[in-house]
């Protein structure tokens, strides 16, 4: 597959390449599938194995100067590695409109940001979803409640917003993170799939498992932010700056056993802070949500990196190799920052049916 040596934002560049190649390919497979099945009768078992496409793997990368997000550059100025094997970046010059999923913590814990949320409608249209945009808007408590679906009206998510109510106790983070998933998965290909989680850092009893979250995110390719109403803002935070590099490009031995705890399904792990978790794994980022004026700066900041970020997609040329794969950005040019997803997670499973397919 070829690729332009031009390299742009959002607005212009996919994360699903559409070359014409590729739809060849998409239609040569639908083919080759429906023969196999006319022709199942008349060959032995062991060759009836579908060759199916490696996953497509997002690494939406921000780069700065001296906290200014810097547009411009090209597929020539990126170089990326996974597990330090460089890799054909793809790209695509078709718009790209957001997918918003927004899931609010309403238990009578965090009542007094309200007002705060009533005047949240706005910002989110202007800021974060832009131009062909949609948003959907969740609340959670002890129970998790889809109060508006994917609209691009920003009067109908304006009047959501001022209408939310609060109640109960406890709040289940993780369970919202997952339904919040299931519903961008569903928004049509070619569209960018964007959740922000407004609440605590920790979860109080949700069913579902983090491991649940964190692959679907990866599999669907969705960003998660976060603004944290957090009491607990001095609960420590488990990523660190990579050695040598901007913070958030890297993660720590500590962090690379957590995520496989993770995906080994441990039935003793807690993670006091699942936000930091779904954030920075997925190449997002936490925000403080503390003064009056911190949730328009949050939104603010967000809606900066979200259109002005690169999205650099690629097709893993060692995809068959199971466990934690590195995601390094490097830049041709000196003296700017560069953040990314750190990596992603190949299960046992992934890795067994990839290769049974090739």
């Amino acid at each position: 597959m070829s690729c332009s040596p031009r390299l742009k934002t959002w607005r212009t560049h996919s994360c699903v390449p559409r070359s014409h190649s590729c739809e060849r390919l998409v239609r040569h497979a639908a083919i080759g599938v429906s023969v196999l099945l006319v022709l199942s009768p008349l060959l032995p078992a062991q060759d009836l194995r579908v060759r199916v496409p490696v996953r497509l793997v997002i690494a939406p990368t921000s780069v700065t100067d001296h906290g200014r997000f810097v547009n411009g550059l090209t597929a020539a100025d990126f170089t990326l590695f996974d597990n330090n094997i460089p890799q054909k970046i793809y790209e695509d010059a078709d718009f790209l409109p957001i997918s918003l999923a927004v899931a609010i913590q309403t238990n009578l814990t965090v009542e007094a940001i309200q007002p705060r949320i009533q005047e949240l409608g706005p910002l989110l249209g202007t800021l974060v979803v832009g131009e062909g945009g949609e948003a959907a808007i969740l609340t959670f408590d002890q129970r998790v409640h889809l109060v508006q679906g994917f609209s691009s009206d920003l009067g109908r998510i304006t009047q959501t917003l001022r209408h939310i109510e609060f109640s109960y106790s406890s709040s289940h983070l993780i369970d919202a993170a997952l339904e919040a998933i299931h519903l961008l998965k569903q928004r049509p290909e070619g569209r960018r799939r964007i959740l922000l989680l407004i609440s605590e850092t920790r979860d109080q009893g949700s069913e579902s498992k983090l491991r649940d979250v964190v692959s679907e995110a990866e599999l669907n390719n969705i960003l998660i932010y976060s603004l944290d109403i957090s009491r607990a803002h001095a609960v420590k935070q488990i990523f660190l700056p990579a050695s040598g590099g901007p913070v958030g490009t890297a993660l720590s031995l500590d962090i690379l056993a957590l995520i496989k705890e993770i995906y080994n399904d441990s039935k003793n792990l807690v993670i006091e802070n699942p936000l930091s978790v779904l954030t920075r794994y997925s190449g997002g980022e936490q925000y403080p949500f503390l003064k009056r004026h911190s949730l328009e700066e949050a939104v603010l900041k967000i809606g900066k990196e979200i259109h002005g970020q690169y999205l650099l997609s690629y097709t893993p040329s060692q995809a068959s190799e199971g466990g934690y794969h590195s995601i390094r950005v490097a830049l041709s040019r000196p003296g700017m920052e560069v953040r990314s997803r750190p990596g992603y997670w190949v299960t046992t499973e992934d890795s067994a049916a990839d290769t049974a397919a090739h």
